[in-house]
Formats: structure tokens, C-alpha cells, sequence
């Protein structure tokens, strides 16, 4: 039997307030919390705290704690996010069923930020009732208190743009960077995992005053907290939900099924009867053949094809044995080293050919030709900044970027910062890296008479938050601390 997830906003409508599938849920929810101890550390692998301490547990000098060998555990930065957060989800999934006598009952999705419909940007009531167990204080006061997040939809149609799942060779991606085994935060961020996936979780979580800066930490905006907020479940409901978009989209779109570093790694999860559940991401690729499937996996309806010519299947994009080489070997033609990214809205980088890369690169950098034009923002660490930054290209002296949307690069979230940024057994400290597609820009910039590969002016323009609590307006937040290890401009 396929079961289905429903779009919680959907059954909102339908149903009222409390829909019959969040009436359940929250039941569940309670008993899982009963299984916790009342205090110490987690210890009931069923329980509300155990299974939120898979995600990630902060031990108390601040590092992941991985005392228990299945916390601390997620996958961020890299190709292995989606598939791990299904398999979570999916372990979750049974762990309530059970819960409830009910193997019917199916997590129901947050899709936060539609194109099509910009009311469900805001927290379904049901999580704002603050006498119910649905709701808690952790979050961001304006969630909790019904305000919409910022329209991030265009965040969105360029990541269900993108033409491919991953590549080892530093392009834009939409489900993360290569890794050759799995990592707690990777540090090359797919599109998707960045926004809307990164930026809902900041947004949710965290408080920021009228400068974007943090006033107010919550759980969602952490790794370590994140999966103690019951949001959490219906908010990666929705991105797991995205990849099957994604995947509809285009016949050319495809996993990579063709790589064993990929499709034969496997994760284990705590299972009903004290028992692991291990699956292997090659099993979990079929959602007809996992038991469930989605209301609705239509795109949006602005969806426009990916900029530029297509850059071909890759080595592990999902065609087994008929897959192709990179059609061109990618060359960097130019970079340069940490770039302070909280000084000024504007960063002139002037760009020189680099000594070494993280990805393999032609040895002679050629002029840009006709091909496609790719801005990596890498290694970006810090302990503060703005929710999300929107990064333009050569924005004329004087005005504002947003003024520009034809020179909007793309969109860079701060989830995972901090925990990118520390140095210990699961992390090396090397940040956060984003890849974007600017041959568009590029294009503008060229018309324009403007396009100089060897100096761009970068702007970060942080998004701004609909609303800000007025109880935290007045207070003084956390100044942005962003430094970017390198800027560098990739053509194939």
C-alpha cells in the first residue's frame, strides 16, 4: 500500500485548525516526549530527545556530541543530504506509526515557500497554539506569531533549474558537492539545500532586529536543536518532496545511481523493537517502492529552464555504464583569498589565477567564452550573519542591489555557520560553499559593456525578515562576522 503525504496547508483549509493528521501527530509527539528522562542526556532510542540528538547534540564544550554512535550524525553539504534526511524521515515515520497503532498515519508536508501561493509562507496554526504540543517558544517570535517569511521563491525556481544533481568539479548543483564518504557538514551546499531548506530553518528559528542581526537563538536555527522543533519534520516532508519535483521536472534530471560512493552508501537509524534500521541510498531512490508518495510534485508554475547550454550527463549523473565524461574541463580564471564579508555591502574583489584548488581544474585558464559562467563563494565561516544574503555582481555605484535583479547572482544561507566553522572529530573548520550560476549575469554584464572576470564588485544584500518582534527591535544583535576563505570565478 502507497501511502500519501498531505501539504499541511492544504488539510488546514479543508479541515480547520487541527486537521485529524496533526490532532495525531501531536499525540504522538507526546508520547515520545514521555519516553525522555526527565533529565540527563537521552537514552530511550524511541524517544523525543534521542531521535532529535541523531540530528545533532551539542556536548558541553560546544562540539557535536557523538558519545551515543547515532548522534550527531546528520548530513549537510554535500550529495548525501537528501538522501539521509529521507532515510531520518522514513525512521521517524515508522517510530510514530508505531507510537499510534496507526500504519496509515503519513507526515504531511510545509511547503513554506511556494511560488504559486504566498500564504503558506506562514506557520500553519496548529504550531502556533501555544496550549497544545505542537507549539513551543524556541522559534522566532514573528512565526509564532503568524508573520509570513520573506518571498524567497525565486530562490527556489533556480534551484529546480538546476541541470544537475551533483559534479566533483566545483559547478552549481542542485543536491550538493561530491564527497567520498559522508561528512557532518560537507561544506559545498546544493541549491536547494541553501534556500529554501537553510533559509526556512534560520528564519523559523531565529530572531534578528532590523539590521539583521541575531537577537535570539531557537531551535531550528541549529543543527544541534533543530529536530526537537516539530516543524522540523513537515519543513524536510517539504524538501524531500522537492527532490521528487525536481526529478519530474526533466527527463534529463537523474540521480547519480552510477556512483558506489553514492548509491551504495548506507545509514542506520533506531528502529522499533530496539533493532537498527539500515537502508542504502540506492533503496531509498523510488518513493513508489519505500511505500509512499507525495499530494502533489507539480512545479511551479514560473519554472523556467536552466541559463545556457546544457553541461551533459557527467560522470554521475545516473546513466550506470553510459555515462558521459565532464564535456569540458571546468578552468578557474580567477580568485582571491578571505574576503570580509561584514565590512561593506559591497566587496571589490579583484581576481588572480589561484595556486590550488578543492576540484580539478584546467591547468591554462582561457578567456570566457561561450559557455556557462559559475561564482563559488567558498569557505565562508563566522559565528553571526544575517539569515540570508542575496549576492549581486557589479551593482552600479550608488543604487541599491535589489534595485537589479538582472545582476542578482543567487541566494547564500547562513544555516550551519556556526557548526561549519568549528574545528573537531566530525568538522575541519573549513565553512560554507555555494556555488552559483551567473552566465546570465555574465550576459548583462556584457551587453552592458561591465563584465571584467578579473575584478567584480560582490554584493551581499541580507534578506530581511517580513517582521520583527518589537520586544527585540530595541535590542542590540550579534554583528555579521562573515569571511569568505575564497572568491572564485569557474567557466566550462
Amino acid at each position: 500500500m502507497t501511502r500519501t503525504r498531505e501539504d499541511v496547508w492544504t488539510l488546514t483549509e479543508a479541515e480547520g485548525d487541527w486537521p485529524a493528521v496533526l490532532v495525531a501527530y501531536e499525540r504522538a509527539v507526546g508520547l515520545l516526549r514521555a519516553l525522555d528522562p526527565p533529565t540527563g542526556p537521552p537514552s530511550n532510542p524511541l524517544g523525543w530527545r534521542f531521535l532529535a540528538a541523531i540530528h545533532g547534540l551539542e556536548a558541553p564544550n560546544g562540539d557535536p556530541d557523538t558519545s551515543n554512535e547515532l548522534w550527531s550524525n546528520c548530513q549537510h553539504g554535500s550529495w548525501y543530504f537528501l538522501p539521509w534526511h529521507r532515510m531520518y524521515l522514513m525512521a521517524f515515520e515508522l517510530i510514530v506509526q508505531d507510537a499510534l497503532g496507526d500504519e496509515d498515519w503519513s507526515l504531511p508536508y510545509w511547503y513554506a515557500i511556494d511560488p504559486d501561493d504566498a500564504g503558506k509562507a506562514v506557520l500553519p496554526p496548529a504550531f502556533r497554539d501555544q496550549s497544545r504540543q505542537l507549539y513551543t517558544d524556541q522559534r522566532s517570535i514573528p512565526a509564532n506569531g503568524g508573520s509570513p517569511l520573506p518571498d524567497l521563491s525565486q530562490a527556489l525556481l533556480e534551484a529546480l533549474g538546476a541541470d544537475r544533481f551533483s559534479t566533483p568539479s566545483g559547478l552549481s548543483t542542485f543536491g550538493g558537492g561530491e564527497r567520498a564518504a559522508p561528512s557532518w557538514s560537507g561544506g559545498e551546499v546544493g541549491l536547494l539545500e541553501g534556500v529554501p531548506h537553510g533559509a526556512v530553518h534560520t528564519l523559523v528559528g531565529n530572531d534578528f532586529d532590523r539590521n539583521n542581526r541575531v537577537v535570539r537563538r531557537g531551535w531550528m536555527g541549529s543543527f544541534f536543536t533543530a529536530a526537537l522543533d516539530p516543524i522540523f519534520w513537515l519543513h524536510h516532508s517539504n524538501i524531500d518532496r522537492l527532490w521528487q519535483v525536481w526529478l519530474d521536472l526533466d527527463p534529463a534530471n537523474a540521480n547519480p545511481t552510477g556512483d558506489p560512493a553514492w548509491a551504495d552508501t548506507e545509514f542506520s537509524f533506531p528502529a522499533v523493537g530496539g533493532d537498527l534500521e539500515t537502508w542504502s541510498i540506492g533503496e531509498v531512490l523510488d518513493l513508489a517502492s519505500i511505500g509512499y508518495e507525495y499530494a502533489s510534485t507539480a512545479a511551479p508554475s514560473a519554472i523556467t529552464p536552466p541559463v545556457g547550454p546544457s553541461l551533459g550527463a557527467g560522470p554521475n549523473i545516473g546513466l550506470g555504464e553510459e555515462a558521459m565524461p565532464e564535456p569540458i574541463p571546468p578552468q578557474v580564471i580567477g580568485t582571491t583569498t578571505d574576503v570580509p564579508l561584514a565590512t561593506a555591502d559591497a566587496v571589490d574583489v579583484e581576481l588572480s589565477t589561484p595556486a590550488a584548488l578543492d576540484f580539478a581544474v584546467a591547468a591554462d585558464a582561457e578567456p570566457v567564452g561561450d559557455g556557462r559562467v559559475f561564482l563559488r563563494v567558498e569557505g565562508v565561516t563566522g559565528t553571526a550573519g544575517a539569515a540570508v544574503y542575496e549576492i549581486y555582481l557589479n551593482v552600479p555605484p550608488g543604487e541599491a542591489p535589489t534595485d537589479h535583479p538582472e545582476l542578482r547572482a543567487g541566494f547564500f544561507s547562513t544555516f550551519g555557520l556556526t557548526e561549519a566553522s568549528q574545528t573537531n572529530a566530525l568538522e575541519d573548520g573549513s565553512g560554507l560553499t555555494t556555488v552559483l550560476d551567473i552566465t546570465a549575469v555574465r550576459d548583462v554584464l556584457e551587453e552592458q559593456g561591465r563584465w571584467d572576470p578579473a575584478r567584480l564588485q560582490v554584493s551581499f544584500s541580507p534578506v530581511t525578515p517580513a517582521e520583527t518582534a518589537e520586544d527585540v527591535e530595541a535590542a542590540e544583535g550579534q554583528p555579521s562576522d562573515l569571511v569568505a576563505g575564497q572568491i572564485a570565478v569557474v567557466v566550462t
